[in-house]
C-alpha cells in the first residue's frame, strides 16, 4: 500500500513539474526565435564557440530546450526551431524557422529536474529529414545519424567533427541523476508555423525557402552565418 502511494506521489510530482515547466515554455514562433538567439549567442560568445567551419558545413541546425524531471519514473519535454541551409535564394543561408516539440518518458533510478539547451548541427540529408519530418519521429540518443556526443566538452578536431552525421552542443542547468533508458520523439508543430506564416503555409514551403523569415530572426541568421 505504501509502495503504491509512493509511486502515485512520484507520478504526481513529475506531472506537476512538467505542468509548471510547460507554462514557462515559449509557445509561439517569436519566443522560440528569441530563445534560440539567446542559446546561440551564449555559445558563440563563450570561450569555446562553434567553429565557423562547422557552421558553414552544416546542412541544417536545430536549437531547442529539453526539460527532464523524474522521481523514479521520469519524463521529458521541450521545444525549439529547425532551419535548413539553402543557397542562391535568400540574402542569408537559411530557411525560415520551423517549430517542433519534443517529448518522451524514461524509466530507471532517477531523481531531479534539469533543463538542457541544445544546438544540433545536421550534416547529412538523413539528419535533416529526421528533424523536419511532418510526422512524429523517435530520436534514439545512441543511433547513428540521429544524435552525436556532447561536443561542448568532447575534445575532437574540426575535421573529425565534419565527418559526423550530427554534432551536438549542450549546456545544462539544474540537478539530474540516474540511469535511464527511453527515447525522445520529435514532432513538427504545424499550428505554430501556420500562426506565424499563414494558415495555408505547408512545411515543405518553409523548408524549400519559399517562406520569408520573420524580422526577429535576423540576429539568428547573423550568428549562424558568422556575421556578428
Amino acid at each position: 500500500m505504501q509502495n503504491h502511494f509512493t509511486k502515485l506521489l512520484a507520478l504526481g510530482a513529475v506531472s506537476l513539474l512538467f505542468t509548471s515547466a510547460s507554462t514557462l515554455r515559449a509557445a509561439d514562433m517569436p519566443e522560440r526565435i528569441h530563445d534560440a538567439i539567446q542559446i546561440l549567442n551564449q555559445k558563440q560568445g563563450s570561450s569555446e564557440p562553434i567553429p565557423v567551419r562547422l557552421l558553414n558545413h552544416a546542412k541544417g541546425v536545430a536549437i531547442f530546450t529539453l526539460t527532464k524531471a523524474g522521481l523514479g519514473i521520469g519524463g521529458q519535454g521541450g521545444e525549439g526551431i529547425v532551419m535548413v541551409r539553402i543557397n542562391g535564394v535568400l540574402l542569408h543561408s537559411w530557411t525560415a524557422p520551423s517549430a517542433f516539440n519534443l517529448g518522451g518518458a524514461s524509466l530507471g533510478a532517477q531523481i531531479g529536474f534539469t533543463e538542457v539547451r541544445y544546438i544540433v548541427l545536421l550534416n547529412t540529408d538523413d539528419a535533416v529529414r529526421h528533424f523536419t519530418s511532418s510526422e512524429k519521429v523517435n530520436w534514439d540518443a545512441t543511433a547513428s545519424g540521429t544524435a552525436g556526443n556532447d561536443t561542448g566538452t568532447e575534445k575532437v578536431s574540426t575535421t573529425d567533427l565534419e565527418k559526423r552525421d550530427v554534432i551536438v552542443y549542450k549546456d545544462s542547468g539544474g540537478v539530474y541523476g540516474g540511469a535511464t533508458f527511453g527515447g525522445t520523439s520529435i514532432e513538427c508543430k504545424d499550428e505554430i508555423n501556420q500562426k506565424e506564416y499563414g494558415t495555408n503555409v505547408l512545411l515543405k514551403n518553409i523548408l524549400n525557402g519559399k517562406v520569408s523569415a520573420p524580422k526577429s530572426a535576423e540576429r539568428l541568421y547573423r550568428l549562424l552565418d558568422s556575421k556578428v
